[in-house]
């Protein structure tokens, strides 16, 4: 189990490179630093759950929207993509990753990101782009070896058409 001590560092280290305006790039390398010099660890894990719709807008209501089953899930960390999982039947998802990737999900540097197309869950949705979340989560599960969030809610980002 992380110690408390060790878990704290590691905020400490991204807050820290908050407040004196360091590129995404400086903390994430931070971070791995820590980690490399063994002072960070294994200090838990990220476990992301959540349930992607299948419809247009902003902030769509799950509870209106049909789901998406078989949807592609990426967490993207600073625009990369650190992991991912793909929908159930019933359009559920958990995606797990390391502690370093649930401090930058803090610091508003993670979002959820779904490029299949709506097409593939109703046919009449044939608006190109991509659903996209944001994170939310009690700041109190920090403390602990697992650390949960869920989507904040999607919203549709369309992409400009090519031909």
């Amino acid at each position: 189990m992380a110690s408390k001590a060790v878990l704290l560092l590691a905020a400490a280290v991204v807050a820290s490179a908050c407040v004196l305006g360091s590129s995404a790039e400086a903390k994430i390398g931070e971070l791995e630093k820590l980690r490399g010099l063994g002072k960070l660890g294994k200090v838990g894990r990220l476990v992301i759950t959540g349930v992607v719709p299948c419809n247009t807008g902003s902030l769509i209501d799950i509870a209106t929207s049909p789901l998406f089953p078989n949807a592609d899930v990426e967490l993207r960390c600073m625009g990369k993509m650190v992991a991912g999982a793909t929908t159930n039947t019933n359009g559920s998802f958990t995606i797990e990753a390391d502690m370093t990737n649930a401090l930058l999900a803090f610091i508003g540097g993670c979002t959820l990101v779904v490029d299949t197309p709506l097409i593939k869950c109703n046919a009449d949705l044939k608006d190109v782009g991509a659903l996209v979340s944001y994170l939310q989560g009690p700041l109190t599960r920090l403390i602990g070896d697992i650390f949960h969030l869920f989507p904040a809610g999607f919203s549709f980002h369309a992409r400009a058409r090519r031909g």
